[in-house]
């Protein structure tokens, strides 16, 4: 009896649990909006702002692109994985795919951190940093 219990407890509480706690993993609408660089560094140039905005615009459709890639692959490995049987051979090129993809998106996302770099001074860029490491703890303690 006690099995049966623990084992309709164990169901009930994976039935009942979200979607994106099952796969944490799975791509979803970002919920909150960051704040865009001109507003984390405030002494900035008209000119800066052109730069820096011509800077993120392209590399977010580029980032862009990429993580719809990702998502196509996520969505083709999760098809063979929810599959009966040994699907290695479809899955394993699938996360290389994957894998190639996140490289790409991390590489970048340091370029753009490297062209950002070029165009403010050393004390914007202090103060960038200062302020990236503040949202980062402000959003980590919202998670929380």
């Amino acid at each position: 009896m006690k099995k049966i219990i623990i084992f309709l407890l164990v169901l009930s509480t994976y039935l009942l649990a979200p979607v994106h706690a099952q796969r944490p993993h799975q791509e979803g609408p970002r919920h909150e909006k960051r704040p865009d660089i001109t507003e984390m560094v405030g002494d900035l140039s008209a000119a800066q702002k052109g730069k820096l905005e011509t800077i993120t615009n392209e590399s977010k459709k580029r980032i862009e692109t990429l993580r719809k890639q990702q998502k196509s692959v996520r969505d083709s490995i999760h098809r063979y994985m929810d599959m009966d049987g040994d699907q290695s051979k479809y899955l394993y090129p699938l996360f290389d795919r994957e894998a190639r993809i996140q490289t790409q998106i991390s590489r970048e996302m340091y370029v753009t951190k490297v062209h950002i770099d070029q165009v403010l001074t050393k004390e914007q860029r202090k103060e960038l940093k200062e302020n990236s490491k503040r949202q980062k703890k402000q959003r980590k303690g919202r998670r929380q």
